[in-house]
């Protein structure tokens, strides 16, 4: 495509004494100097609007300084972000080790519909740094709902673990309906009656302030809610869920259904137990308080909050380079390094017996 755009180009000043000719070397010289790379597309835009860059980062900046002082006003531990993020029920394989010159490789990912179907997955992040008690998933079901055996399956395993909450829809994307649940049962038991500041993304499903009037008042009915909506197309800037967050969860996510283990002995983690369960895991293990100046960072990064502290993610705390070195008090070969008692622990204790009904959490983590 570069080269039809220069040879384009050079067709008015193509004469008997000038022949343009966009050669290999000149496209590489031209991407070398004007640091142009080839790209993965991180996001697909509805409108032509959207492109408009600088309008959006200023809009974003604006909203940045704005929340920046009102932050102040706040109980830190009251400031919440919360956001979706899709998750597929089996994680697809981008890339894979095959032998040199192999012109076609598979891999074996049993139900491709686990691959193109998805659910919703959302936590809630305070500005300290720490989740809320409970994560809401809204898995995908045919006819939005879960029938009478799934549904109390369901409510065994939410009962089981504790800090997952778990619907359904039939796309496995929320609707106002589900937000008014998100808000019920996950930020009313936290906020209760004080005063808390709750940025969202516009999504209009979540932007109705009436919901939170209903939900959220003092003694004197005042409302103790205070909803900032970031504007549209600004959620990449201006959101700690998407800025950073949400990469860790994904992250978490891949390490546990692509786990050596797992591939060897052909299992797939799969089923909307295994989402639930993974979720669980993942959310008991970033509720640790290692991970704290980890979230923190999502919002400098955001550029909502000034100061962060230097922190570790995901893959330097739970999968070290040392881990492959350790091995489990059962004797097998270690998959994590939990982030709560730091031990290190083999796949099959820590997924298959559901480490934290076993886990230490008092030990300390420094």
């Amino acid at each position: 495509m570069l080269q039809q755009w220069g040879m384009q180009a050079a067709l008015q000043y193509e004469s008997e004494d000038f022949h343009f000719v966009a050669s290999e070397s000149w496209v590489t010289r031209l991407k070398a100097s004007n640091r142009i790379c080839q790209r993965k597309v991180t996001r697909y835009i509805k409108s032509i609007n959207a492109l408009d860059t600088d309008t959006i980062i200023s809009e974003a900046t604006k909203f940045q300084k704005r929340i920046s002082k009102i932050i102040t006003k706040f109980d830190l531990n009251f400031v919440i972000n919360t956001g979706q993020t899709g998750c597929e029920y089996r994680s697809d394989v981008r890339r894979s080790l095959s032998g040199k010159g192999e012109k076609l490789t598979e891999v074996f990912i049993g139900d491709f519909n686990k691959v193109t179907h998805s659910y919703t997955a959302q936590y809630a992040v305070t500005a300290t740094g720490k989740l809320l008690p409970r994560v809401f998933l809204c898995m995908q079901e045919p006819k939005g709902q879960f029938g009478p055996r799934v549904k109390r399956q369901v409510t065994l395993l939410s009962e089981k673990f504790g800090n997952v909450y778990v619907t359904a829809s039939k796309s496995g994307k929320l609707t106002k309906q589900h937000f008014n649940e998100f808000v019920a049962e996950i930020m009313k038991p936290y906020c209760e009656d004080s005063d808390f500041l709750l940025i969202l993304d516009s999504w209009g499903g979540q932007t109705d302030i009436s919901l939170f009037n209903s939900h959220f008042t003092d003694d004197d009915g005042n409302c103790t809610a205070t909803v900032e909506v970031i504007p549209p197309h600004c959620t990449p800037f201006c959101q700690p869920c998407d800025v950073y967050f949400f990469r860790q969860v994904k992250n978490f996510i891949k390490k546990i259904q692509n786990c050596t283990e797992v591939l060897q002995s052909n299992k797939e983690l799969s089923t909307r137990e295994d989402a639930i369960k993974i979720h669980s895991l993942i959310h008991s293990q970033l509720s640790s308080p290692l991970f704290e100046d980890m979230i923190v960072y999502a919002w400098f990064a955001s550029k909502l909050l000034p100061e962060r502290k230097v922190f570790q993610n995901v893959n330097e705390v739970c999968f070290p380079p040392e881990i492959r070195k350790q091995k489990c008090a059962c004797g097998k070969l270690c998959f994590i390094n939990c982030a709560n008692c730091r031990l290190f622990i083999c796949f099959e204790c820590f997924y298959n017996l559901y480490h934290p009904s076993s886990c230490a959490r008092n030990v300390n983590v420094d």
